[in-house]
């Protein structure tokens, strides 16, 4: 049964992550990003007080942002803290909560930022492969760099309307990266 859960969850999680490659963030800064999301779940991995599955991590232009749910406290603030010791680092956006993660709520975290991609993919003026979305506890984060405001603002109306989200954090960035 957990075989066919899991199954079903990664099916999920692959479309979620369809068109993830940003269009408004330069290659060598997704490169850097990249790099910085790796060097944490290295170093999570390696921390015994952080269980480093139960972080989601995420590297927007410098900005590390932590979401999932962790079993105590101290792991929330470790895994913060862990976060800034890397190098090209620029901030941390800690957002991981404290409390029991069921199977279940994971299926549902995984079904809920699947169907909030899918939907931005349905639309046409925004590029989905900008926003990186993720839920925990039913509360989505949108991450990116999108064209405008009005793009900002839809990706969030569209989150907030799907069935099962109960709260939306919005750090999408608006406008091009200045060089």
């Amino acid at each position: 049964m957990k075989r066919i859960l899991f199954a079903a969850a990664s099916s999920l999680l692959g479309v979620a992550l369809v068109g993830c490659a940003s269009t408004m963030v330069a290659p060598a800064t997704r490169h850097a990003d990249s790099g910085i999301t790796s060097v944490i779940q290295a170093s999570l991995d390696a921390n015994d007080g952080v269980k480093a599955r139960q972080v989601e991590i995420s590297t927007r232009e410098g900005t590390v942002y932590l979401t999932g749910v962790v079993d105590t406290e101290e792991a929330r603030r470790e895994a913060g803290r862990v976060a800034w010791r890397v190098e090209g680092v620029t901030g941390v956006i800690n957002e991981l909560t404290v409390g029991e993660r069921t199977v279940g709520s994971w299926i549902d975290d995984v079904t809920i930022s699947s169907k909030v991609k899918s939907q931005l993919i349905g639309n046409s003026l925004i590029k989905a492969g900008d926003i990186d979305v993720s839920s925990s506890q039913g509360v989505v984060t949108l991450i990116g760099r999108v064209g405008s405001q009005a793009i900002k603002d839809d990706a969030e109306r569209i989150a907030r309307a799907t069935k099962g989200v109960t709260d939306v954090t919005n750090e999408l960035l608006v406008g091009a990266v200045s060089r």
